[in-house]
């Protein structure tokens, strides 16, 4: 499933790289992260949830991605960014449908932001590969913390933690941004702190 998403990819990939990369290795370095996805693939955790092993195996692709840059003499901090970019372009469009679903009937902007959190953590982020807890705030802010999280465990693994933050934690930045919110957060598991929290502030207007 994971080698579909390579149409979806191959655009923004190749305009972020082609003023670093040239041409002819713009399919290069696509080639070397599903190549090195398809190695790691049989010993990827095998989670209980549907999505939580669809969020792992597209970890994988994107640590795939980030050392075909670096295997390429792209900077540390620029293989990120450009990870980054790549994710993003998944993310956005996975974080569309709880949205939608949530846009369907006329509700205020925090319910329609519970509801979108809601659905995304039905799918995929789903438990009990993850495991979140609601917690008590203020009548604007949707909250919850994270306190297992697959994806945070395998870029831990692999050395990549702060992969991990830069091309996957901060995406939830804009998101939020999308769904009428601001996230207000004071660390991740991935940074080393006990729980990832969320606070989705409403910031849309009725």
């Amino acid at each position: 499933m994971i080698r579909l998403l390579r149409p979806l990819l191959a655009p923004g990939v190749r305009r972020a790289l082609q003023s670093r990369v040239s041409s002819p290795e713009i399919h290069g370095v696509l080639d070397d992260a599903f190549n090195d996805y398809e190695q790691q693939r049989p010993r990827l955790p095998n989670e209980k949830a549907l999505g939580a092993r669809l969020m792992v195996h597209f970890a994988a692709l994107t640590a795939g991605f980030y050392r075909s840059l670096r295997a390429r003499n792209v900077t540390d901090e620029d293989a990120r960014r450009l990870t980054a970019d790549m994710t993003w372009r998944v993310y956005e469009k996975m974080a569309a449908v709880p949205w939608l679903i949530a846009r369907l009937t006329k509700a205020s902007p925090y319910e329609r932001l519970e509801r979108a959190t809601q659905v995304f953590r039905h799918f995929p982020f789903r438990a009990p590969s993850y495991d979140m807890v609601d917690v008590d705030a203020a009548a604007d802010v949707v909250a919850f913390d994270v306190r297992r999280c697959p994806v945070a465990e395998y870029f831990q693994a692999q050395g990549l933690s702060q992969v991990c933050v830069d091309a996957w934690c901060n995406l939830d930045v804009p998101l939020a941004k999308k769904w009428g919110a601001r996230l207000e957060r004071t660390g991740t598991l991935a940074q080393g702190a006990k729980h990832c929290d969320f606070r989705w502030r409403v910031e849309e207007r009725r």
